[in-house]
């Protein structure tokens, strides 16, 4: 099968044939259709997420079940699926309490596992959901990456009808569906983007702030209950202003990995709760593909040539894209 193949830190990606995997006892072989391509994709190829290297880099996809092993009787040939982010034992204290995203032996696609950016992957039958017949591979290529964590996001800090939810990075692939998740359930949303990207992210909220310094403006609004942090460092400052008195941020994103300096007292004389979010569970992804089928979330999408991916890849830290991009396979 073609892959691409990464052989250490900022190492080219080769396009190169290797040996089909065959599916083991409770794993099955899917055939990739989709797969997104994720900031972390960069973080991981540019040496700062732990790899094993050599790698097929890539952990969001979506593709046809070929073959099941021994023991995969939640699956079978011809299945549509996506695949979650990791593979998680079932087993352990976190997933026995249904937080298998904090799994003691989670393995994440791409990094501890072969990955998504070849012609076939092999994975526990676990961490595949089957995708409704109304929902595309390019959707549901990045519905766990980007989705089923938003939906934890929301969940983690209470999103409901009527409250204000900023979005920071609100033209990013996390970012404009950050805006229609938090709108699914029942929220006001601020989008806070450049410029130039206004058009496109006013389409998806209820107002749109293009400057650097958001909080006074969001703070006019009558202050947010939630944000929604996409970024990290550059901006999580003016999120914490930007907030009522015991509001909350659900801290996604990390586009900046190296130590950050943050204003404690900012945090400590409002009650912050400052909540990180790493992925979301598989009832997660499920409930993430139960909104894409009912029309609640538009996936916001570009499709490219599986030959583009070097390219795109070394492009992320640019951010001129809106949406997600996505490598047709």
């Amino acid at each position: 099968m073609k892959a691409y193949m990464v052989r250490g830190p900022n190492a080219e990606l080769e396009l190169s044939d290797v040996e089909r995997p065959r599916p083991g006892p409770g794993r099955a072989l899917v055939r990739v259709k989709a797969a997104g391509i994720c900031y972390r994709d960069y973080l991981a190829w540019t040496g700062w997420q732990k790899v094993r290297f050599p790698t097929v880099p890539g952990h969001e996809y979506a593709g046809v079940v070929e073959e099941v092993g021994p023991g995969s009787s939640s699956l079978s040939p011809g299945d549509r699926v996506a695949g979650m982010v990791y593979e998680y034992c079932g087993e352990c204290e976190y997933c026995k309490s249904g937080r298998e995203n904090l799994c003691r032996n989670r393995k994440v696609f791409g990094e501890d596992v072969w990955g998504a950016f070849a012609e076939y992957i092999v994975a526990d039958s676990k961490s595949l959901v089957k995708i409704p017949d109304n929902v595309d591979f390019a959707a549901a290529s990045f519905a766990a990456c980007v989705l089923s964590t938003l939906v934890r996001a929301v969940k983690r800090t209470g999103v409901g009808q009527g409250q204000l939810v900023v979005v920071t990075g609100a033209s990013g692939g996390v970012g404009i569906h950050a805006l229609q998740v938090a709108r699914a359930y029942g929220a006001k949303v601020v989008g806070v983007t450049r410029p130039e990207k206004a058009e496109h992210v006013a389409r998806y909220a209820d107002h749109v702030v293009t400057k650097q310094e958001f909080a006074d403006e969001i703070r006019r609004m009558g202050y947010a209950d939630v944000v929604i942090e996409t970024v990290g460092g550059p901006t999580i400052g003016q999120s914490a202003r930007a907030l009522r008195p015991g509001g909350k941020i659900a801290l996604i994103g990390n586009v900046d990995p190296n130590p950050q300096q943050i204003q404690l007292g900012l945090y400590i004389l409002k009650e912050v709760d400052i909540l990180p979010v790493l992925q979301g569970t598989r009832a997660d992804l499920v409930e993430a593909l139960r909104l894409l089928s009912e029309g609640r979330i538009r996936p916001i999408y570009s499709l490219h040539k599986f030959a583009e991916l070097p390219q795109l890849l070394a492009e992320m830290p640019k951010a001129k894209h809106v949406g997600r991009r996505v490598l047709e396979i």
